[in-house]
């Protein structure tokens, strides 16, 4: 019997340290997702006249692409790690995470520029 209880708790023990693997993963990936995407948006940026009013064609699509990476990358790193996410968060969607990315300050503020992604 005491073989069966040090068994469930040594189970118990793995389980809950894989589940705290998991979110340390998860956390690390979107830190990592985060500084990728500031790097290549700080490029674009450093990238355009300082006195540009709009995006060309060819630089909405360029910016469109990173942010689009950006939400890929977001989607696959939750999706990969669901079970040991929150429950708020297991059951996020691609769409919420493009709600969430949309939402930011940065694309608020980008607002001026009328940017028109397709996600």
């Amino acid at each position: 019997m005491k073989k069966i209880l040090l068994a469930l708790w040594l189970l118990g023990c793995v389980g809950s340290n894989m589940a705290v693997a998991s979110v340390e993963q998860y956390v690390a990936a979107v830190d990592q997702i985060s500084e990728q995407y500031k790097q290549e948006s700080r490029n674009f940026f450093r990238s355009l006249n300082a006195q540009q009013a709009s995006f060309t064609p060819q630089q909405q699509a360029q910016y469109c692409a990173i942010v689009g990476r950006y939400i890929d990358s977001l989607y696959q790193a939750a999706d990969q790690n669901r079970e040991s996410l929150d429950r708020q968060f297991r059951q996020m969607t691609r769409q919420d995470v493009i709600n969430q990315v949309m939402s930011s300050k940065e694309m608020l503020i980008l607002k001026k520029y009328n940017i028109q992604c397709n996600f």
